[in-house]
């Protein structure tokens, strides 16, 4: 009468002995595979490590997620982040892994918005809220298919060519619960450039935590991901008519501009 459904829990009978618990009660842990999560590409429910079906799965959820409706989220933007995630890695160390897995726990006492984050950091993704629908992405360069020029432009172009200094960092390190050490939380190894650092005059790095990474490579590839993306510096200000509609956050796109020289 008392299974506990649908709830994870550990059930342990312990006979007392004075020899054997001297230092008191023994810490017991296991090694658990998640919540089953639906595929759509197979069309199948089971358990899966790739981050964008969990982020997907999450939003669903009605007891501890957003529980939202499976039409809101674009499928098209899932499936494209799920490939991306499934890619495998070849590793100098040799053998290959998938680029990116998604291996932690939720915690029911940490807003859903932090839990979305925490979720994302194991693709170094976004979720896109546009038009009525959520759109899933993994870290990935999509090559831009759309240019706006001075026909879309209604106003004057603002342009900022570097951070500032108190946003700018050339490392990136953090903790990860580390598979090599039975999943204890650890540093993972850090990322920085010498060049980045030399061009700031002193190492500066940014604490990343990954919460949902346990592989030390893995960890290190979302760390130079993030590192490399935060050297892109130079931001652009564009006004536009109403043909800028069809973009949307996270959207990569081209733009010309003869009098600034821009192709």
């Amino acid at each position: 009468d008392h299974k506990l459904l649908d709830t994870a829990y550990i059930y342990a009978r312990l006979k007392w002995d004075n020899e054997q618990y001297s230092n008191g009660l023994p810490n017991i842990s296991a090694l658990v595979r998640g919540k089953k999560v639906y595929n759509p590409s197979t069309s199948t429910t089971e358990w899966s490590q790739n981050p964008a079906l969990i982020v997907r799965d999450y939003l669903l959820d009605s007891k501890y997620g957003l529980a939202e409706s499976s039409s809101n989220i674009n499928s098209a933007a899932l499936a494209s982040a799920q490939s991306v995630c499934d890619e495998d890695v070849t590793l100098n160390a040799g053998g290959t892994q998938k680029r990116f897995t998604c291996d932690g726990v939720i915690d029911t006492g940490t807003s859903r918005q932090a839990n979305i984050e925490g979720l994302l950091t194991s693709m170094a993704g976004r979720l896109i809220h546009s038009g009525g629908e959520y759109f899933i992405s993994a870290s990935e360069y999509v090559a831009p298919t759309v240019t706006i020029d001075e026909s879309v432009m209604v106003g004057a172009i603002q342009i900022k060519t570097k951070q500032s200094r108190r946003s700018l960092y050339n490392g990136v390190k953090g903790v990860f619960n580390s598979e090599d050490d039975k999943y204890q939380t650890a540093d993972y190894p850090p990322v920085i450039s010498s060049s980045y650092s030399v061009d700031d005059g002193d190492p500066i790095y940014l604490d990343m935590p990954l919460a949902f990474t346990t592989n030390h490579v893995r960890a290190q590839r979302i760390a130079k991901r993030v590192l490399l993306q935060s050297r892109q510096q130079a931001q652009i200000i564009v006004p536009c008519n109403l043909a800028a509609l069809k973009f949307k956050a996270g959207d990569t796109i081209m733009v010309t501009n003869q009098k600034i020289g821009w192709s």
